[in-house]
């Protein structure tokens, strides 16, 4: 994250965040309820003792304070902070603790010592007074409608039911029928938003004849002609697009009366909630969690998102460009991130409206982006239904902010300075062009871009950003961060400077292993810390214990080793040791344990036994299970694997390896790769149950390369690299007779077993 050089960066965030929210931090009004190096009354001032808050909140009316926000100081840990203004909150008796850098903000609830979840997720901003008035004695508040609530749960039921009506229409598309009913929806949500503006005594600008309730009673064929060609007409007009608002594919007007009367019951905004229109984007993402095919899209998850937004830290007057939008998450992010933290004047509102953001899509989820954006508060007049990596720009935004497609092909390589047909080669090059100098950029991106060595448009790409730009972070995303749409492996990579060649000599490297959500296709949220956070908390790194920080997942990477290293990104291949020894036993890197074999095949040997490895028991003889297949297929290819010898399955599972200690050789797969002992003083049992541990298989996890299950493997050089404990040789002799024991309790229980069996069958 860009560091705020000074503490009062932090502080002009703070200012302009609280008077979005509506707290009045005027000295001179009587209104006042921000109170800033100070306390309202001699009272607590004496409490305090001589120390003063960064901000004490006090409600409007009358009482005691709310809540005490600590400004992060640059370098300063959050928790440090935190603890900080504890004690601050303490001793006036405020409720509630807010620590942030006016970016990255953490809560905390004294009564509960837990922090404040709003609506079922973690506060992660400042909030209104009437908000923060409900934490007053729980840490847990929902402050939607439950009408609401409920409405936003149909939804899912509702479209399956208009799902059916649509194919009826003929729309056979998943697509097709997603957007012909987001039509529908966006009237709907749109027309509450603007009926709520004026129950409020606020001026609307869509004519009550454009909206739901004026056309809902209609039937027939004068339903499907006003709607089509009056309603959708006129927004098509008003916002200046003839292809988002395109009229209804739906021909039988009993069908359009259906769709209205299922959504007509529903309450689907909150005239409490910030972003009035998020409904519309509940639907989107919940829909296409359980129907990922229809869109053909991964979403980013929100949380993934903000965290990306906060580190790139837009600001009113940027520009910001997502090639690749899809229905608009992350420019709705970054347009709310702008409105939360700019002052809010007539010039930067109608900046922020219409030339802040920039999005295009090559499917039809950029009208769904264009609806999504109107319904945030604007910026749709600057997405657009485009192939982007057919229309490369140059030096225009100031920010990119994207999700590439992963493994998309084009046709459209050969307008890059490295050509190539691989979308995942090209779409960071579209980034890069497309930013200014001086610009930033951050990207998800597929493992594989960070790894693949084999295809040298890859490493030329790799080697091309790197030259261009400062790398500033890479953050190693878990596997599953994008389920259920994707397992795929992924990082955020981001860039500072773009194309004013001027590169710092390292960049920081975080791998994050626990992102806030379980890593299944439920996802549900993870209380506690979560790694994420070290992203945007963690900074003065250089000024860092290396091995501290090496313990929480963030390593240091030279960029002159990358150059070294075909501009391999990730940071396996730079870690010193992966299995973290202590001082109780010596300890020994694989290098020195084990070298390569070279692989030598088994040739015209038809007589040597079949081996495999597999996850619970080892290398294993297949002999008899494979003996009609070795009879009826030639196996003169297999590996030749010598007694003692090593043999490892990584490309496939972790943890997947055993010793062949049965013959004096054998064959094994040509998938597998196959050890030589350089020593003898290690028992092999022992060195087999360590290497096949649950540490072990942790460590390897961390080491594998590549962004898809099938294709992630750990090189060799890496494996070698790897350091273990070589404890005495009484303690190994004490893993291997409980090994041993293990291995005769198992054959007693077979034993028992096939008596049972047996006495059974006597029954008969």
């Amino acid at each position: 994250m860009p560091s705020l050089t000074v503490e009062r960066d932090t502080e002009i965030l703070i200012d302009n965040q609280l008077r979005n929210l509506g707290w009045d931090n005027n000295p001179t009004s009587k209104e006042r309820n921000v109170y800033i190096q100070r306390v309202k009354n001699q009272e607590q001032k004496k409490l305090l003792e001589g120390k003063r808050p960064d901000y004490v909140l006090y409600p409007s009316q009358s009482g005691g304070p709310l809540a005490v926000i600590e400004a992060k100081k640059p370098g300063q840990n959050i928790y440090d902070a935190m603890r900080q203004g504890s004690l601050y909150a303490e001793k006036i008796g405020a409720p509630i603790v807010f620590a942030t850098d006016g970016i990255f903000t953490k809560t905390l609830h004294l009564k509960t010592n837990e922090p404040l979840i709003l609506n079922g997720e973690e506060i992660d901003e400042l909030v209104r007074e009437s908000v923060l008035l409900k934490f007053i004695h729980t840490n847990e508040v929902s402050t939607l409608n439950k009408k609401v609530i409920k409405s936003r749960g149909e939804l899912i039921s509702i479209f399956d039911t208009v799902n059916d009506l649509l194919r009826e229409e003929g729309l056979q598309q998943g697509l097709e029928r997603f957007t012909e009913f987001s039509n529908m929806l966006f009237l709907k949500v749109l027309s509450e938003i603007e009926d709520a503006k004026e129950q409020h005594g606020e001026k609307s600008k869509i004519n009550r004849v454009y909206r739901w309730d004026y056309f809902k009673n209609k039937s027939g064929a004068e339903l499907l002609s006003y709607v089509s060609d009056t309603v959708l007409k006129w927004f098509s007009m008003e916002y200046q697009d003839e292809n988002i608002f395109q009229p209804l594919q739906i021909e039988h007007p009993d069908n359009l009366k259906e769709i209205i009367t299922l959504l007509d019951d529903l309450q689907l905004t909150d005239i409490n909630a910030d972003i009035k229109g998020d409904a519309f984007e509940y639907f989107i993402r919940t829909y296409s969690a359980s129907n990922p095919s229809d869109l053909g899209e991964i979403f980013t998850p929100r949380h993934i998102v903000k965290t990306m937004v906060k580190l790139i830290n837009p600001q009113i007057g940027e520009t910001i460009y997502d090639p690749f939008c899809g229905t608009g998450g992350m420019l709705i992010v970054a347009f709310k991130h702008i409105l939360d933290n700019m002052p809010r004047n007539e010039r930067n509102i109608e900046f922020l409206k219409e030339g802040t953001v920039f999005g295009s899509d090559i499917t039809k989820t950029a009208h769904i982006a264009k609806m999504n954006m109107i319904l945030t508060g604007d910026g749709h007049n600057n997405i657009t239904k485009r192939d982007s990596l057919a229309n490369p720009i140059d030096d225009k935004y100031d920010i990119v902010l994207t999700n590439m497609p992963f493994a998309q092909k084009t046709r459209h390589g050969d307008k890059y300075t490295i050509p190539n047909r691989n979308g995942d080669i090209i779409c960071p090059q579209h980034c890069f062009r497309a930013v200014k100098e001086g610009g930033k950029i951050a990207m998800v991106v597929p493992d594989g871009f960070l790894t693949n060595a084999g295809n040298k448009s890859f490493e030329d790409t790799r080697k091309y950003l790197l030259s261009n730009a400062n790398l500033v972070n890479i953050i190693s995303l878990p596997r599953g961060s994008f389920e259920p749409y994707n397992r795929a492996k992924a990082s955020i990579l981001y860039f500072e400077d773009v194309k004013k060649n001027k590169t710092e000599k390292h960049y920081w490297h975080f791998d994050v292993k626990n992102d806030g959500y379980t890593l299944d296709k439920k996802r549900q949220r993870i209380e506690g810390r979560n790694d994420l956070e070290l992203v945007l908390s963690e900074n003065g790194l250089d000024k860092q214990d290396k091995e501290y920080l090496a313990s929480i997942g963030i390593d240091k990477i030279s960029i002159n080793h990358v150059r070294q290293n075909k501009y391999i990104l990730n940071a396996a291949p730079y870690r010193t040791y992966l299995f973290y020894t202590t001082d109780k036993h010596t300890s020994m890197k694989l290098s020195e344990i084990f070298e390569p074999t070279d692989g030598e095949r088994i040739g015209e040997k038809k007589d040597a036994p079949i081996m495999s490895i597999t996850m619970n028991q080892g290398l294993i003889d297949q002999s008899e299970k494979f003996k009609k297949r070795i009879a009826s297929q030639d196996i003169s290819n297999y590996k030749k694997v010598n007694m003692n010898e090593l043999v490892v399955g990584f490309p496939v599972d972790e943890g997947v390896l055993g010793f062949q200690r049965k013959y004096p050789y054998a064959a094994v797969s040509p998938a597998y790769t196959i050890w030589r002992l350089k020593t003898h003083t290690i028992d092999l049992t022992y060195l087999e149950l360590l290497l096949r541990s649950s540490k072990m298989r942790s460590v390897y996890r961390m080491a594998m390369q590549g962004a898809v299950d099938r294709r992630r493997s750990i090189s060799p050089d890496i494996f070698l690299k790897i350091e273990i404990p070589i404890p005495s040789d009484d303690v190994q002799q004490s893993f291997v007779k409980m090994q041993q024991e293990i291995e005769l309790s198992s054959r007693k229980i077979k034993e028992v077993e096939k008596a049972i069996d047996a006495d059974i069958n006597h029954l008969w």
